[in-house]
Order: C-alpha cells, then structure tokens, then sequence
C-alpha cells in the first residue's frame, strides 16, 4: 500500500496539472481512401437529421470540423465522387470532449446504394464484410454485462457463447475458447487477460480468457472479432479473432478521463505532445491522418484489491489487479505515421481455506496462490507511397508468466505446483496497391517468434504425475489477395500460406476466397477458407513425451454463406449459414481413455479424464470435428432514443476420436445446441438548469443450450481420490439451459467543460445461478454441482474533462 499510494497521487497529479480546458460539442476527424490512406479533398460531412442540415467539407489534408453540436446522438453521412457513401450512426456528442471521427471510404466503379454501419471506431470502412463483428466502446459502456470489455459485448452476438460468468472466456461458433487468437494492432499477442484462470475446471490458465482484458476500454479504438472463413491476411487460427487496437489521443486538446467503480479505479490523460507551427508533422503532406504529435495513458488498480491494501478482508479469497497503457502517435513530416505502444499488467488470486481444521468441501483441503502477469510492447508504421499505394509495418513483443501453487492445509504439503510462460514475437509488413476503382492487390508477411515453458506437478494419495517441457520455434506466415469490384459483384481472391517449425517443419497452403453481390437494398456473400493453428503451449512443451511422431499442425475447412440487408434506416438484418471441418485434430492418447483438444478450456481435462490413473500417453492427430449452424441477427442502432440487438443461433458442434470406445462424431462440450439474446434500450434527453442530462436504461436476456457433461464413474473417482469419467460416455449428458437477465440504469450530466455518468450495472438479475459442470469431492465422497455467479451489482462513477 505504500507504493501504491504515491504511484496513484502522482499519475492524478499529472493528469490534473496536463488538462486544460476542452471545447467540446465538436466533431472532427479526416476522411481518406480506405486502400491507400490519401485524404479525400472535398469531401462532403453531413448531419442529415439536424434541421437545417449541418455539414463540413474535408480540407486539402482531408480534414473537417462541425463546432457548436449540442450534446447528443447523430447520424454522420459522408459521400465523395466516385465512393461509396457512408452513413455512421451512434455517434455521440458530449460537453468537455472531442469526437474525433476518422472515415475511410472505398472506391467504387458504379454507384451503389449507402452502406449505414455504426461508429465502431476511429477508422470506419465502407467494405462490407461477412463473419466479422465490429465494437464500439461506446456499446461497452451502454450494453449491460459487459464489465467493459470486448469479448464479454461479443456474448451478445449470434454465434458467440460464454463459457463462464465471472470471465471473458467464449467459444465461437462451437469451438474450443482456446482457438481464439488475441490480436493487437493487427498481429497475434500471448492471452491479454487477468486471472486467466478464472472459472476454468481444473484452476488452471486457459490459453485465450480471463477475469478482465488488461487493456482499458479508456484506450481502445476498434476492436472486432472474425468468426470464420477468414481474409487472407489472417492466419494461426481455427475458431476466432479478436482484434483490438488503440486510438490515438487528441492532438490538439488535452483531456482526462477518471473512473471509478467495482471493477477498478482508474485515470487516462491525453493531448498533444507539442503545439503551435513547431509540432512534429504538421500533416500538410501525405494521408493528414496524424496532423501532430499526441499521447495517451492510463492505469488502473482493481477496487477490490485496493481495499485489501487498505485492510479489507474479503473472506476466504481474494483477487487483485492493476494494468498501465500508453500509446504516442509520432507523424512524420512526409505522409509517415509512427506510433508507440505498451501495455503490461499483473494480478492474483489467493485462497485461504474457511475451515482449515474440518473441511466440508475438497476445494477447503488446501490453501491455493495464483499469480499472473502479462506485457507487451510494439510500434507501427504506416508510409503512403505515391497516391495509390501504402505500406503498413507492426511489431510487438508480448509475454506472459502464470504460477499456480496449491499446499494442502495443516502440514503445507504441496501437493500442485503449475508454471506457465509463454513469448511472442510478432512482426508484420502489409503493401497494398489500388490499380483503380476495380482492382486492388495487398501482399504481404507476418512472423511470429515462439517460446515458451511448461510444468505441472500433481499429486494425490493414490498417483503423483509431474511434467513440463519448453517449446521454441517459427510461425511465418506470407500472403496475397486480389479484389475486384464490377457492377456489384466484389470477388477477393488469396493465398496464405503457414510455415511451422515449433514441431518438425510444416508448409501448410491455405487458400482463401469471398465473393459478394449487391442484390437492392441486401448483400449476398460467400467466402471460404482453409485455416491452420500452433497447438498449445501445454502440448508443445511436451514433445519429448511422443514416443512415435509429433502431431500435426491441426487444420480446418471454413464455408459462410451470408445476405445481409438494410431493412429501414438504422435497422439492418443478417444471416449466416456456415460449416467448419476440423481435421488432423490432436487427441491426448493413453491406454484407457482418449480427450480431445476440442473439448479444453484448461489442460487440467487432459489428465483428469483417464480412467485407471493419471499416466503419461501421446498426442496424436487422428481426431476431427464438425461445427455447422445458422447465425441470425436485427439490429437496430441508436436512434430515435431507442436500440435494440436481437441475436440467435442455431448449431452444432461434433467431434470424434480413434479410440476403441467410439468412432462416430459425438458433442462436443460446447455443443449447446442455441444461443438467444435480446438486447434494448432508451435514452431520454432534457435541459435542466444549464445542463443536459441523459437518463438510459438497458437490458440483456440470455438464453443459451447448456453446455455438456460426461457422466463421473462414483466408485473409481472415490477409491482414486480425484474426478473420474466415464470415456464411453464422453459429453453424452446435457447441462440444463442457461438463462441471466442483466439490467443497465445510468444518468450524464453535460454541462460546460465536462460530462459526468452515474451508472448501476445489475449483472444476473434474477439471481439465478447457471450450472457449469460436476465433479466428484473427495471430501463429500459424491458428484458435487459447480454453479455459477449470482446476482452482482456494479456501481460506477466516470468523468471526462
């Protein structure tokens, strides 16, 4: 607490003797070709719903500014000659801060009607896409449940299923959470979450989720995920992208934001670095997207663990975090853009047993230390080349360490001792080229240094199991697409290809291909991928225990069809029938069961589910999989003071292993069978003594197929001492339904200067708590129910000066 005390004073400190007074009410931004980054001079910026009609046009550097706004939601039109127009909605105006709108509109050949999507981020495209979600930060503040985070709004998205109340931890379209990929300024990172384990089974790290994103929502720009069928210029992923990236700070203004709540507390500062005719980059030259130099931090400490500093006693467990971001963005004075970027975070949970002396549950046998911590660091440049080319450069460096300790109570025996680290090294350059309005080429590279450790060691009365490995090698990744638009039709055609050498040497060709057309006011598309993903780390760490041949890099066959259609204004509907087989699948094969990895949130299952003990075995890459469904969604954006998002899914996701047991394909663990939510809200604006005050509610009902189960052989678990399944039955019981309502109320206050939010997130209203899985307790000597969280409610105060 003594160190924590003056890191705080002094970040507060900063931010308060960095701020000055902020304008606000005003809209700007640039507007540029969404292939080549030039600034479209001229361009039109309309505020059709304001009566007169309010607009701007762009610049020489493609810059525009609409001043004077009152506080509220627009729709902003942007149109150029010879591009397909662009209508933003949700774009909110508010007292004390900037909105700094940045638009990218593609060339067309002919003229197609206007595509409405939502202001998503700083960096708006009018390219239509299938199998991609786009998120505003904005929705993670409006949506209910969200706790601030991107992949916890995903959950309310067709396709898109939480495996665990407490965490951010999601399968996408029937997959394992773990074919998730984490990406950040669009290349692969280690897992950017706190308290990876969370709500796994075995209290172990997953590879892909966590309690909370260590990136703030105070930083984030864009974040979107890929669901499937990927674009060229992704690999290393089988079952979802999230990607996320930062926004860039005001360059003219400088602006705080403070926060406070359950989930933390926190403070970001941003503005220009230097000011006036000397700032670096001036942007009367190139893509004017940076027209000056500026900065952008923030930190957070966890609420919880800061009463505990404090003195707080929180009962038997107790859980604390704190996480740093920083972004610069350094714009050359030839068109360049260069940014800096880091963040870093780190955090625990400790268990202490309530009742060291007469345990009523197995859990209590011990006294459990998780910690975690987790960084990277990286910068991109972007280099317009001529008028119709651009070069994009990324590289980051991320890391990851988890230690996990569990000592039985009394004489401090350890009986589980697990360590994880794991590194990436992440380069990517990207050359894009626009021949003319109907072709355009891209070619580029990503790499990706790898490494990392691993080691486990278990104990109980009956079996002592202890492992562990490093892992070390290359994923290099060169692409190409070409895209071509004609009346209507867009065609994009590539070719990645992956080359592994973490185990043996792979040269994997993935083709890839989508295809679109403009049917009136609906779009028709269908795209198709082949895709390959690393194994885990667990796995990879443990080569040395393949007593044949290491496995094989696992591989899937991704097929979307989609239509999506603009059903009046700010409503739009959209469908998605898709099929996903999964083939050259790792299995985990021992003499008396087989699990794959298709079923994992955690690597505990690898080794929990043999039957005649806990036994070294092989990996091996016989198994394959299936997902298919249908993914249906309407939305409709805020406006008129009112949104809704209703999502759904039908699917199933299968898998089957070569073992004596069973050859046929059976569920998967997250084959829930349906996914149904219904998001809504309303706004209310009014005057009142100089201020303008915005009350909102919101609302999110969640309706979900249980996940599955394998039956516990009772006799074997207990003489054993540990869960035991049976094999022949893998996955055959279903867990009853999941149903939470979650419920929103928040009040801004705009006034001169600033705006202020009071808002109470009531997270699991009904207090009904979802089951997550069984397992047999030693202590009990019976099958047990692990359910999930109850009613929580979460107050939180935010300010922006």
């Amino acid at each position: 607490m003594k160190k924590l005390l003056p890191l705080l004073l002094a970040f507060f400190c900063f931010a308060t003797t960095s701020l000055a007074q902020t304008p606000g009410k005003t809209l700007r931004g640039t507007v540029t070709d969404a292939d080549t980054g030039e600034p479209l001079v001229g361009a039109a910026v309309l505020l059709p719903e304001t009566k007169p009609v309010i607009g701007a046009t762009t610049s020489l550097t493609g810059n525009y500014s609409i001043e004077g706004l009152a506080v509220g939601r627009y729709q902003v039109k942007v149109s150029y000659l010879g591009y397909e127009p662009l209508t933003i909605a949700e774009v909110l105006i508010e007292s004390g801060r900037e909105k700094v709108l940045n638009v990218q509109l593609r060339e067309r050949s002919d003229s197609l009607q206007t595509v409405v999507i939502k202001a998503s981020s700083a960096n708006n495209s009018a390219s239509a896409s299938i199998n991609r979600l786009n998120f505003s930060v904005e929705e993670q503040f409006r949506f209910p449940g969200t706790n601030f985070d991107p992949a916890r709004l995903a959950m309310a998205y067709p396709g898109v299923a939480g495996d665990n109340d407490g965490t951010n931890i999601i399968s996408v379209r029937g997959n394992s959470p773990n074919a998730l990929q984490w990406r950040l300024e669009g290349v692969e990172i280690v897992n950017p979450n706190h308290t990876a384990n969370a709500g796994t089974f075995g209290d172990r790290p997953t590879g892909a989720g966590g309690g909370v994103n260590i990136l703030s929502a105070q930083l984030l720009g864009s974040s979107s995920m890929l669901t499937g069928a990927f674009p060229a210029q992704y690999g290393n992923s089988i079952g979802g992208i999230m990607d996320m990236s930062f926004r860039k700070g005001n360059d003219q203004h400088h602006e705080l934001i403070a926060q406070a709540g359950f989930i933390g507390i926190e403070a970001a500062v941003e503005g220009p670095i230097s000011v006036g005719s000397s700032a670096v980059g001036s942007g009367q030259s190139g893509t004017g997207i940076n027209s000056r130099p500026s900065f952008l931090a923030n930190y957070r400490y966890s609420f919880t663990g800061l009463l505990t500093a404090m003195g707080a006693d929180f009962g038997d467990e107790e859980t604390a975090f704190q996480d740093v971001a920083f972004h610069v963005a350094l714009p050359g004075k030839k068109g360049g853009n260069f940014t800096l970027f880091g963040m870093g975070g780190k955090s625990s949970t400790l268990y202490r047993s309530p009742n060291p002396d007469s345990a009523t549950i197995e859990k209590e046998l011990f006294n459990i230390d998780f910690y975690s911590k987790m960084g990277a660091a990286g910068f991109t440049y972007v280099k317009p080349l001529g008028k119709n080319s651009i070069w994009r450069t990324v590289a980051i460096l991320s890391a990851l360490e988890h230690t996990r300790t569990a000592d039985l109570v009394g004489n401090g025996e350890r009986w589980e001792d697990d360590l994880m680290q794991e590194r990436k090294a992440s380069f990517s350059t990207v050359f894009t080229h626009k021949i003319n309005g109907i072709h355009r080429w891209k070619a580029g590279v990503e790499a990706m240094n790898y490494g990392g450790e691993y080691g486990t060691f278990f104990k109980r009365p009956t079996v002592l199991w202890e492992n562990g490995g490093t892992a070390a090698g290359w994923v290099a990744q060169p692409y190409f697409d070409w895209q071509m638009n004609l009346r209507g039709l867009e065609i994009i055609a590539g070719l990645h290809t992956s080359l592994y050498t973490v185990l043996g040497n792979e040269v994997l060709p993935e083709p890839r291909l989508s295809l679109g057309y403009q049917l009136g006011q609906g779009r028709l598309s269908l795209s198709y991928g082949l895709h390959s993903q690393l194994l885990p780390l667990q796995v990879n760490a443990l080569k040395s225990k393949f007593a044949t041949e290491y496995p094989a890099t696992p591989r899937a066959h991704h097929a979307v069809l989609g239509y999506q259609r603009s059903l009046a204004k700010s409503l739009i509907f959209k469908a998605e029938a898709y099929y996903q087989h999964l083939f050259k699948q790792p299995i985990y094969y021992a003499e008396h069961g087989t699990v794959s990895l298709l079923n994992m949130v955690d690597f505990s299952q690898a080794y929990f589910n043999n039957t005649s003990g806990i036994v070294p075995g092989e990996f091996k890459s016989l198994g394959r999989g299936r997902n298919y469904g249908l993914d249906l969604s309407l939305q409709k954006y805020l406006t008129d003071r009112f949104f809704f998002l209703l999502a759904g899914s039908l699917y199933h996701s299968q898998y089957s292993t070569p073992s004596w047991i069973q050859r046929k394909l059976r569920s998967t663990r997250f084959d829930g069978g349906h996914t149904l939510n219904l998001t809504a809200g309303r706004e209310v604006a009014q005057q009142k003594n100089g201020k303008t005050i915005i009350n909102g509610i919101s609302s999110r009902m969640a309706w979900l197929g249980g996940f599955r189960d394998t039956p516990i052989d009772n006799a074997a678990s207990a003489a054993l001492g540990y869960t035991v399944y049976f094999q022949d039955k893998a996955y055959s019981e279903k867990l009853e339904d999941y149903f939470r309502i979650d419920l929103r109320l928040y009040k801004k206050w705009n006034k001169t200067g600033k705006n202020s939010m009071l808002s109470l997130d009531i997270q699991n209203l009904t207090s009904r708590k979802n089951i997550q899985y069984h397992y047999f307790d030693t202590v009990q000597g019976k099958v047990l129910e692990k359910r999930q969280l109850g009613l929580i409610p979460i107050l939180t105060w935010r300010g922006e000066f």
